[in-house]
């Protein structure tokens, strides 16, 4: 299983997340975050990501995203 980056690195989606998610033009390509500390469940076991971006559900809360579909900036 991949590991989830640590807090405070540099994150877009992969390619092949966003092939597989019809995504090859527009924004979320374009995306970059940077990683959050969090210890909710979902974190805690390293298979989402808190990131840089308010929740679209709560905007006090930081968007998740599953480690599988990110990959580091270079």
């Amino acid at each position: 299983m991949k590991h989830a980056p640590k807090p405070g690195t540099r994150v877009r989606f992969t390619g092949e997340f966003l092939r597989n998610t019809g995504q090859t033009a527009g924004g979320e390509g374009q995306s970059r975050w940077t990683t959050q500390p969090c210890t909710c469940g979902l974190c805690r076991d390293g298979r989402f990501v808190a990131v840089d971006q308010p929740s679209t559900d709560d905007p006090s809360r930081a968007r998740h995203i599953n480690a599988l579909n990110l990959e580091v900036c270079r």
